[in-house]
């Protein structure tokens, strides 16, 4: 499969700046990507992330009923001048070459001196 492009609406980068996760229920992004990295707006985690990624580094990981999922390992250097690992996924509808962002995980180990 050829991709040609990656899609990454600024509403995604909305909800990664903006989720507050309730105790318990997985990890608090807007908690990770405003105090830990320091962004200090949506459009930044976007830029941050699509700077450091190129179709060629996703890597194919299955195929399910919407697509082929993909997913690429960045290294993002945020405002903090922290460093973290964040594994993003990403989706390929059937029939389609675009690359369209779904989530952005940091690794659990991620941190990076």
């Amino acid at each position: 499969m050829q991709l040609t492009c990656l899609d990454f609406p600024l509403e995604k980068a909305i909800y990664l700046f903006t989720y507050a996760a309730e105790p318990g229920r997985g990890g608090d992004k807007q908690r990770f990507w405003r105090e830990v990295m320091g962004f200090e707006s949506p459009a930044a985690i976007r830029g941050a992330i699509l700077a450091e990624l190129t179709v060629d580094a996703l890597s194919l990981q299955g195929q399910n009923e919407y697509g082929y999922r993909f997913q690429a390992v960045v290294s993002i250097t945020g405002p903090s001048g922290l460093s973290w690992r964040v594994r993003t996924g990403w989706l390929v509808r059937h029939g389609e070459t675009i690359a369209r962002f779904i989530t952005a995980i940091p690794e659990r180990l991620g941190r990076q001196a």
